[in-house]
This record gives C-alpha cells, sequence and structure tokens, in this order.
C-alpha cells in the first residue's frame, strides 16, 4: 500500500501553523479527518468538512445548505488524481471556522511504517473555542504580555501560559498510534505506548478534579440530609 505525503497548513495564521505528514493511499477522508485532528492539536470536539474541486465530504445532516457525501466512502487516492493545483481544503468548527489548505506533495511513495505519521511542521495549535483567528492573536498577545483584556480572559483559561512555538511531537505522535494499528502495518499496541507528560498530568488534573467534585457533592448530600434531620 503506497504512501501519500501532504503538508496541511491553518490557513491565516502568523506565523504559519502548517504539518506535513504521510498517510497510505487508501486512507479515507473521515480517517484523514482524524490523522488531521492529531497531527494539529485538534481534539475532535466539532464537525468538519471536506472540499475537493467543488465537492463537499464529511458527515452528513439534516441542516446542510448543499449536498454532503460521506467521508468515509472516499478514498484520499481517488481525491487525489482528480485534484486541481493537487490542493483541497478542510473546514473544522464552524464556529470558529478553521480553514486548512492540504497540499498532495507526492503520491505513489513506498510504504513506511509506522503510518500515518507527522514528519514535520511549525507553532503551536490554536485552543478549541477560542473565537477563531481573532481570538488566536489575542491570546498570542497576552502570552507576550501585550493582551488587553480580551486576551487576558484568553490566556488565563489556559492557565496562564501559552507558548505558540511549542510543537509537541511526542504528543503528536501518541495521538497517531491508535490510528496506524488500524492500518495493520506493526504499529505498537495501545498498552505498549508510553503516555507523554502532558496528556498524562492533563488526566491527573480531570481525575483530580472528577474526585473533588465528588466530594463537594458527598459533603452538600451529608448537609442536606443534616438540614432535614434538624427540621424532623
Amino acid at each position: 500500500m503506497p504512501d501519500i505525503r501532504l503538508r496541511i497548513e491553518l490557513l491565516d495564521t502568523d506565523p504559519l501553523v502548517w504539518r506535513r505528514v504521510l498517510v497510505p493511499e487508501q486512507i479515507n477522508l473521515h480517517r484523514l479527518h482524524e490523522v488531521i485532528q492529531a497531527a494539529m492539536g485538534w481534539v475532535d470536539c466539532h464537525l468538519f468538512e471536506f472540499e475537493c474541486n467543488g465537492r463537499y465530504y464529511g458527515e452528513p445532516d439534516d441542516w446542510s445548505d448543499r449536498p454532503i457525501a460521506l467521508a468515509r466512502n472516499a478514498r484520499l487516492k481517488i481525491i487525489a488524481a482528480r485534484l486541481k493545483d493537487n490542493t483541497f481544503h478542510y473546514l473544522y468548527d464552524f464556529g470558529d471556522d478553521w480553514i486548512h489548505r492540504i497540499v498532495v506533495e507526492a503520491t505513489g511513495l513506498a510504504e513506511t511504517n509506522p503510518c500515518p505519521r507527522l514528519i514535520d511542521g511549525a507553532m503551536a495549535c490554536p485552543p478549541e473555542d477560542i473565537g477563531g483567528i481573532s481570538g488566536f492573536e489575542a491570546l498570542k498577545e497576552a502570552a507576550a504580555g501585550r493582551g488587553d483584556e480580551h486576551g487576558e480572559m484568553l490566556l488565563d483559561a489556559e492557565d496562564g501560559h501559552f507558548d505558540p512555538e511549542t510543537l509537541d511531537e511526542e504528543e503528536i505522535d501518541f495521538m497517531l498510534a491508535p490510528i496506524q494499528a488500524g492500518f495493520r502495518r506493526g504499529g505498537r499496541k495501545p498498552d505498549e505506548r508510553r503516555i507523554p507528560p502532558g496528556i498524562a498530568a492533563k488526566r491527573n488534573s480531570e481525575a483530580s478534579l472528577h474526585e473533588e467534585n465528588l466530594r463537594t457533592i458527598e459533603g452538600l448530600m451529608k448537609a442536606m440530609q443534616a438540614e432535614r434531620d434538624r427540621k424532623q
């Protein structure tokens, strides 16, 4: 199964946020969506859509104002062969409108393992639900110490720290591993993967918050029961 090399660019970002990836040529667009999410650093919590030569692919629903073909039924190999200028587009989050330009740099490459995989890239992905390009720019200004009230609010939501130049390749590799396993090229099993420190810290933080919430709820229930007992 030959490979295809893609360059993914998040349009209107300055400096440009971009990634270069290798994917199997038989990958469908739904799986490519998952690769883009992992490689860019998104968390797959919004709708998406591909535009290829004026045709649209995604997850059809009753609210779309145009025909949408099922992404999982469209193969990249076939799409790539029909492209004009070897370019198509991927839209993620219909509210923030993150538009990615995808350039097919090479096709028919020798099969590699593991695959899909990141080759290189630059700059950190914007956080989710930040308000699009304008929000991203406000966040970066705040991170550089030049933020307005809106930017400072966005930075606070990131626990007061955001480095726009960080490309966490270890985390990207970790997120790509389950997709690699699906192509049966000898990728590591999920339980053999070492969790990167950033993801481990996030999971520990979420677990701590969950535990704290449980303690808070338990305390509230005990207080309510005590009040009911007092009134009896």
